[in-house]
């Protein structure tokens, strides 16, 4: 299945912002493709409004592939809990002045 009948295929599914109608019957046109992105002229066959799309696909190599940087965990593992909620809440509903201060107070 070559790049335009996939963009077809996926198009069936969706229905145009500007008036509803299903995409299936929709203009594409591919602008360019370099690698595993393609930049996507969609065009509604109804109303004729246009969209610009990044499409950017994933392969199977890439699925196994490890993250370039590791964002680590969360020091704090559990939920926030409703008194904490209420804790930020009281001192924000108390706060006057730029948000910045709050975190100078750290």
């Amino acid at each position: 299945m070559d790049l335009l009948e996939l963009l077809r295929f996926q198009a069936r599914r969706y229905r145009c912002s500007a008036c509803g109608e299903n995409m299936a019957d929709c203009g594409i046109n591919v602008l360019a493709q370099q690698g595993n992105r393609a930049l996507v002229r969609v065009t509604c066959a109804s109303c004729n409004d246009e969209n610009l799309l990044q499409i950017i696909f994933q392969t199977e190599a890439e699925e196994d592939r490890k993250p370039e940087f590791d964002e680590g965990m969360p020091e704090v593992v559990d939920p926030i809990s409703g008194d904490e909620l209420l804790d930020v809440h009281s001192v924000l509903a108390g706060h006057q002045g730029p948000l910045t201060e709050l975190f100078a107070k750290r």
